[in-house]
Formats: structure tokens, sequence, C-alpha cells
């Protein structure tokens, strides 16, 4: 096992790692494309606002319609990669947070663009916006992520237990409207954490255990 914030004390199957560092490089790509987009569209339709051109209405078209499949595409192969399990509201409060990061950065650029700055200036304010908000989503994901599957184990909180150490799953309810779901490990307490149904769907826990977990791994009552 190991805290996220530390390394392995059992270390996965370096060929798990590999993939989905592989899989997860495809994610962030498609991320980076939605962020990239979502700027393009926003500081070209601040242009189409303040000083309308047909050029700038093309460009912010084409920004909306990379973030738009930048997205669409991201949902999809992060799906493939792993599967998650939220705190309450954690869509609400990323887009909250990304959207109060969006306002911040093109503030920036604003201020950059009153100075008359060099426009290298303005491209290297742009990379740090979207650095910023590729940093801020992150630490979200970190933060607001209860359970976890994926090619290298399993998640509890801000704890990984690796395949090879974990004997089975577990789920139960536990109350209304809550379901525990828990690891049981080789030689070590079993760990539990409870999530609302709200942001458990239990099809595709299953499919996520069936597409993560070993061959013989079973997802049981504790």
């Amino acid at each position: 096992m190991r805290n996220i914030d530390g390394g392995f004390l059992a270390a996965p199957d370096q060929a798990s790692l590999d993939r989905r560092e592989r899989d997860v490089r495809k994610g962030k790509l498609a991320l980076m494309l939605t962020v990239v987009g979502g700027f393009v569209a926003l500081v070209a339709g601040y242009n189409v606002l303040v000083d309308f051109s047909p050029a700038s209405l093309v460009v912010t078209m084409f920004g909306l319609a990379a973030a738009i499949g930048g997205g669409v595409l991201t949902k999809h192969l992060m799906r493939a990669v792993r599967f998650r399990v939220h705190k309450p509201n954690a869509g609400l409060v990323g887009a909250a947070k990304l959207s109060g990061m969006v306002v911040i950065v093109l503030g920036f650029i604003a201020l950059v663009g009153s100075l008359d700055g060099p426009g290298v200036l303005r491209i290297i304010a742009i990379a740090v916006g979207c650095a910023a908000i590729g940093y801020v989503k992150s630490l979200h994901d970190q933060q607001w992520v209860l359970f976890e599957l994926d090619a290298v184990g399993v998640r509890i909180e801000r704890t990984v237990v690796p395949w090879r150490d974990v004997t089975r799953l577990t789920i139960d309810p536990v109350g209304p409207g809550m379901t525990r779901l828990g690891a049981v490990p080789v030689n070590a307490a079993p760990l539990y954490v409870a999530v609302q149904d709200t942001e458990l769907d239990q099809r595709l826990l299953a499919e996520g255990v069936g597409r993560f977990a070993p061959q013989g791994t079973q997802l049981t009552r504790a």
C-alpha cells in the first residue's frame, strides 16, 4: 500500500504502470485540447464583443468546437483508464474553480494587453494560464476522489493498494442513500470509504472491476 503523497511500499506491476501512463497521457492531451480550445474561444469571443470581425467569429467557433470535442474525448478516454467515485458536488465545485481561474487568467491577459506588452508576453500569459488550469484540475481530483480503480490498483481516499495485494473488493449499503466500498489487502486491515449513491454507478463499478482487476478478484459484500 502507499499514501497518495508517498511512494509505494509494495511496488505495482511495472507493465500496469506503463499501460496506465500511456492511457493517461492520451487523456491529458485531450484535456489540453479542451483547455486551449476554451481559451481561444474566450479570447476570440472577447474580441468579437469589443471589436467585431468575421475572423474573430470564425476563430471563436473553432475554439468552441475544439473545447467541446476535447471534453467529450477526454471523458471517453479517461473512462477507459479508470473508474472514480467523487465526493458530493465535486463536479460543481470543480467547475467553479475552473471558472474562477479562467476569469483570473483572462483578466491578466487583458491587463497585459492594456499595457501594450509585446505579443510574446500575451502568449506566455496564455500558456501559464493553461498550465494553472491543468494544475487546479489535477489538485481538485486528488482532493475530491473517494474511490478509484485503474490498471495499477485500488485507491481508497488517499491510500492506494496495488492489485497484487488485493484479495477482494467489497460493497455494502450502510444507510439511506449511502454505500460503503472497500478493499481487503493480503496482510493489512481492510480499507473502507462511504460514498453517496448519487455519486456511484454500480454498473460502471462492475465494469471497472472486470476491466482493471486481475482475473479472480471478486466484488462481494463485506
